[in-house]
């Protein structure tokens, strides 16, 4: 049996999302018989360190926080205790590190490509971005704005919502929820608004009910409804979203489907590795190309980044999110 634990944001500001990875988290033991232990950080580093110390030499395996900022902290608590840190909540450009963390998510620096990829696709754009609330946004406009770069479009580093652009225009929002969805708020509301907006809150399913106009904007996250049928670790979309639904009610966002997925990453590691020293599971990660409910998982051997997963593209349709 895998003895694993986690510290999540059960309560604060990151609460929507920590409860949601605690949920994944929960299924993924209660399907496959892993004794699992959950903390609450309360969304704070410190409370995060402090419980992380006291829990991580008790585990086999150790998830990380949700959040870039704590998996910033809980990097050397992990480190000090010789465990592995699978990272399910975090995609700065700052978290790979070799033999110490396996990275799950698309790096944020990446996040965007799919909307890049889109907009060269409709052409005659001109691509404004804004990014609020810390680093997360910021990798991911600075990523956006080398991928629009490369592809052609012109790009305008950030907004100012009292002169705003004129023409036509196009919008990238990228931060923490609140700020984002208040950004959003603020674009639909311009006497020019911009033709497409794309934002970070709209990948999440309660942004309908925040924005009661969302029709016609897009989201970028790490998961939405829709992935391929085929994995080799864990549960299939059709069998975790019932799982879900029965345990949970309605649908996950893709904060508890990572968490999930990184279970059931961890378990084929342990497996391959038959053991849970470090670097031996370490090295078995390393070695892993395999699909999950969530998409593909490949470490680049080199610097940890994961490489194999890919974000997903939505856009708000008659009130559901559709895989554009």
């Amino acid at each position: 049996m895998i003895r694993a634990g986690a510290c999540l944001s059960l309560t604060g500001r990151f609460a929507p999302f920590g409860i949601q990875a605690a949920n994944g988290l929960r299924l993924w033991a209660d399907t496959t018989g892993a004794e699992l232990t959950v903390l609450d950080d309360e969304s704070e580093a410190a409370v995060l360190t402090e419980r992380l110390a006291g829990l991580a030499p008790e585990v086999d395996v150790l998830f990380g926080p949700y959040s870039t900022v704590l998996m910033r902290a809980a990097i050397p608590v992990a480190t000090a205790a010789g465990r592995l840190l699978f990272n399910h909540g975090g995609s700065g450009g700052d978290l790979n590190r070799l033999g110490e963390v396996v990275n799950v998510l698309t790096p944020a620096r990446r996040y965007a490509d799919p909307f890049i990829a889109h907009l060269a696709e409709v052409g005659n754009t001109r691509l404004v971005t804004a990014s609020w609330g810390g680093t997360f946004g910021r990798h991911i406009v600075n990523g956006a704005r080398k991928a629009a770069t490369a592809a052609g479009i012109p790009v305008e580093d950030r907004i100012d919502f009292d002169a705003p652009p004129d023409g036509e225009w196009d919008l990238l929002s990228a931060g923490v929820y609140e700020d984002d969805v208040a950004a959003v708020r603020r674009a639909l509301a311009l006497p020019n608004p911009s033709r497409l907006i794309c934002s970070v809150a709209a990948g999440i399913a309660q942004f309908a009910d925040d924005i009661p106009d969302a029709e016609g904007v897009f989201g970028i996250g790490q998961w939405a409804p829709g992935s391929p049928a085929g994995v080799d670790a864990g549960m299939d979309e059709t069998a975790f979203l019932a799982a879900w639904r029965e345990r949970y009610g309605g649908a996950p966002d893709y904060p508890g489907v990572q968490a999930y997925a990184a279970g059931a990453v961890a378990a084929v590691a342990v497996q391959a590795a038959g053991s849970v020293d470090t670097g031996t599971l370490w090295r078995a990660v390393a070695a892993l190309d395999v699909q999950t409910v969530f998409g593909r998982f490949r470490l680049d051997p080199e610097t940890g980044e994961q490489v194999g997963h890919q974000a997903v593209l939505t856009q708000w349709r008659n009130g559901v999110q559709v895989v554009v």
